[in-house]
């Protein structure tokens, strides 16, 4: 979740620049705001307008790209100033806190049954007390990628993964596999060892919602000593774990100097372009023996404003943008998996790299659905660091940030 700031703040020093265009001349229009994944994303929404309003002459689409680090507080801006936008793509996080503000629309009172069926299951993550308050618009899960000159065979389990990553750094100049411990906008490597182990984030309370923090449960433990072992034990990743972040990870596989990196779809787009000659693979995120395997799912949404005048325009361009070809366009171009049934079973997604992905999604689990996670996550931040560096134990860096999160959160 990006950076929040005081809407009376926000709403004072920055309505009038931060203005969204006035409505369109048609007899209804729809205001949308997409957040930017790249710099062919406005001419992929506009190339849609110009398509949608072709066939619907009575209706006007307004679109407004916004850079994803801008995203929120303009957001929150032009809700304290009564200009939201009818529709707009969000971190599906942020929909809590749009939710407590009562301004977002159950999706599942405005959009047919038949348009919700189409989307996988667990896409749909977008729920609080049982009603959907966004439709999935980007989907990703993470997988292990492997150089198969140097990994003969795929890692299915952690331990599987250890074999591999010693016996390539018998090599020199390379390193078995990659390890984050600089902030980065994501918790990467712990929760998939977290998730992998069987542990969670949260005891979850009869009624779904979130109860204590248990990362320093036997699980969560384990799964940090496990990434503290490849490290400081083992000795089988980069040096200097601390400087590096998802990104550089990814510059070192690039580069060669990894065997093995866990990363989303998106990665195999950037090893075409840059390593063109790398032999890789992708393969399921291994998980401990005797543990069932899950790796993590990541959804941005489509919310619908409740001050949105023409709903009955917003859903059918929900539903246009939402053909399976608009939609395959969509994930061709990002780097996305399909969010949808029917595009899931498009050629294009049965391939091997592809594969590994999609076999994961029925079992792949979300980041928690809470509004203080931008939180929670830089405190675990801290503490992996911490175990990283050896400069605390996995279990004591653990306790310390469970106590501070359950403190943060007003949880006993």
């Amino acid at each position: 979740m990006q950076r929040k700031v005081a809407l009376a703040t926000i709403a004072a020093l920055c309505i009038g620049l931060l203005a969204l265009p006035a409505r369109g001349g048609g007899a209804a229009s729809v205001r949308a705001v997409w957040m930017e994944y790249d710099a062919r994303y406005n001419t992929f929404w506009q190339q849609l307008k110009k398509e949608f309003e072709a066939v619907n002459p009575g209706i006007t689409v307004d679109n407004v790209v916004v850079p994803w680090n801008e995203g929120h507080d303009r957001l929150v801006t032009w809700i304290a100033g009564n200009q939201a936008p009818d529709i707009a793509i969000v971190g599906t996080r942020w929909i809590i806190e749009f939710n407590k503000m009562g301004v977002v629309q159950p999706a599942d009172s405005l959009l047919p049954k038949a348009f919700i069926d189409k989307f996988i299951q667990p896409a749909l993550e977008a729920r609080i007390n049982g009603r959907l308050y966004g439709v999935p618009v980007a989907l990703s899960a993470r997988s292990l990628y492997y150089r198969t000159d140097l990994v003969k065979t795929p890692p299915q389990t952690w331990q599987d993964l250890l074999a591999a990553a010693r016996e390539v750094s018998k090599s020199p100049g390379v390193y078995g596999i990659g390890v984050s411990g600089k902030k980065f906008a994501e918790l990467t490597e712990y929760v998939y060892y977290l998730y992998g182990n069987g542990g969670d984030f949260f005891v979850t309370n009869p009624d779904g919602s979130y109860g204590r923090c248990r990362v320093n449960d036997a699980a969560g433990v384990e799964a940090l000593q496990f990434m503290v072992d490849l490290v400081n034990k083992d000795k089988v990743t980069e040096p200097n774990v601390g400087e590096n972040d998802r990104g550089t990870l990814q510059d070192l596989f690039l580069a060669g100097k990894l065997a093995m990196i866990e990363t989303g779809p998106w990665f195999g787009g950037m090893i075409q372009e840059r390593a063109k000659t790398m032999h890789f693979a992708v393969a399921p995120m291994p998980h401990n023996q005797g543990r069932p395997q899950h790796t993590l799912l990541v959804t941005d949404s489509i919310i619908v404003f409740k001050s949105a005048k023409n709903t009955d325009a917003v859903v059918k361009f929900l539903e246009y943008a939402y053909r399976d070809g608009p939609r395959l366009e969509f994930d061709k171009d990002f780097g996305m998996l399909p969010t949808e049934k029917s595009v899931a079973r498009d050629a294009y997604f049965q391939t091997d790299f592809y594969r590994p992905f999609i076999q994961q999604l029925p079992t792949a689990k979300p980041w928690p659905l809470t509004a203080d996670w931008s939180k929670v996550e830089d405190v675990m931040w801290d503490a992996v660091t911490a175990a990283l560096l050896n400069t605390k134990s996995a279990k004591a860096a653990l306790d310390d940030a469970c106590r501070e999160i359950d403190k943060a959160r007003g949880v006993k």
